[in-house]
């Protein structure tokens, strides 16, 4: 099951990327954007941007929470503590590791020992301000305080910094090949019993329910992302297909729907495409092409019907 997601969100107030401090000034992640003007040319802003590497951390997190919640234990000692960076096991078989670890099966991996890798089935793309509105940003004075011994505030420590926070529409788009859970890649006759695919499978998709409701970033303790999708179209079928158009584009809504149209025409695609939306203006454009969907959680409860059926 291929799964292709396009999307904006209105995030107020988030500091989801910074990159360190520079005295006491903590500074948000930036990018150059480029965005089509009204007479057809093109101008660069620099907008605070979220990277596809935090939201595929945090993804990997709510997964690994949501298996635990089932009592599923096949996770390695890194991923355990949430630290997806290099495999620690040892395998000779791209398999093993798959058999072994959940999160090296949905995400992928590298082991420098064994030269073994494995592709990510879950993919993210920059979450950056929409091109037909910029975002605005400013910098937040708080206060660090020292307590002593006795609890009481030392004055000598206390200390005044800044940090960076950001507002915008923001576009996403997100892809999950589905299909190759609990399968090899490199060699596909492997592969693991269709249940515990099936939970594998589900608890991804869960996990990007929490995950755009609000679930990542930096500085989550003070500032979790005040998150509202408001627009969402997700396509998923059983075989490859192509992503859909990114939700920056001004235009993508349109040009998803034309791309829609035509896998719905390809026969051996278009019988078995689902389509779900969220948003009236998305929804009254795609007519009868899309199932419209009440929230972010009631789409990926259809997604999650479709992998109990599909998923073999």
């Amino acid at each position: 099951m291929y799964i292709r997601m396009t999307g904006r969100a209105l995030i107020n107030i988030h500091t989801a990327n910074a990159e360190g401090a520079i005295g006491n000034y903590i500074s948000l992640s930036k990018a150059f954007i480029a965005r089509r003007l009204p007479k057809g040319s093109l101008e660069y802003f620099e907008e605070p941007v979220i990277s596809g590497n935090m939201l595929k951390h945090w993804h990997a997190v709510e997964t690994i929470n949501i298996l635990r919640s089932l009592n599923y234990d096949k996770l390695c000692e890194y991923c355990k503590r949430y630290v997806m960076y290099r495999s620690p096991l040892k395998f000779t078989d791209e398999f093993d590791y798959i058999r072994n670890c959940a999160i090296e099966d949905l995400h992928g991996f590298l082991s420098t020992e064994t030269n073994i890798r494995r592709e990510s089935l879950v993919r993210f793309s920059f979450m950056i301000p929409v091109e037909d509105l910029e975002s605005k940003y400013v910098a937040i004075t708080h206060n660090r305080v020292g307590i002593t011994r006795e609890g009481k505030i030392d004055e000598n420590v206390m200390m005044v910094f800044k940090r960076e926070y950001a507002t915008g529409l923001y576009g996403f788009s997100v892809s999950l090949d589905l299909s190759y859970v609990g399968r090899s890649q490199s060699d596909p006759s492997k592969v693991l019993n269709v249940n515990e695919r099936k939970l594998r499978a589900k608890a991804a998709l869960q996990a990007l329910a929490n995950v755009l409701t609000g679930n990542f970033g930096a500085s989550r303790v003070r500032a979790e992302p005040i998150i509202k999708v408001i627009e969402l179209i997700a396509a998923a079928s059983n075989k490859p297909i192509p992503n859909l158009i990114h939700g920056f584009y001004k235009d993508y809504v349109s040009d998803s729907k034309s791309l829609l149209e035509s896998l719905r025409r390809m026969e051996h695609i278009g019988k078995d495409l689902k389509i779900y939306v969220l948003g009236d203006e998305v929804a009254k454009t795609l007519g009868n092409l899309a199932i419209k969907c009440r929230d972010v959680v009631d789409l990926i409860s259809k997604l999650i019907e479709d992998v109990e059926k599909w998923l073999t």
